[in-house]
């Protein structure tokens, strides 16, 4: 999926989550990380042998464990950024293989 499609997602789940939490977004903040996990693109370009796309920048298990902090500070206000970032692999990726 290109960002285009990322962004849509992160932005249709982190607007819709924020509005049932009653929470304000930072709408660029939300875009950006809704296309973090596609750091490894870069990483990739700059050493192929050691980063592969899809890796450990795409797993859920690696975004919750880099997300409880902010669990931990912002409370409910992080839930619309997690979902942003969620819907990278649960949805984007996935129906693109």
């Amino acid at each position: 999926m290109f960002a285009i499609g990322h962004f849509a997602l992160g932005y249709l789940l982190g607007k819709g989550s924020s509005k049932i939490l009653k929470t304000n977004l930072n709408m660029s903040m939300l875009l950006v990380v809704s296309i973090i996990p596609d750091v490894d693109l870069i990483l990739q370009f700059m050493d192929p042998t050691l980063f592969m796309h899809r890796g450990p920048t795409h797993a859920i298990i690696t975004f919750t464990a880099i997300s409880i902090p902010f669990f931990i500070f912002y409370r409910k206000k992080a839930i619309p950024y997690y979902a942003a970032l969620l819907s990278h692999s649960l949805i984007g990726d996935f129906f693109t293989g």
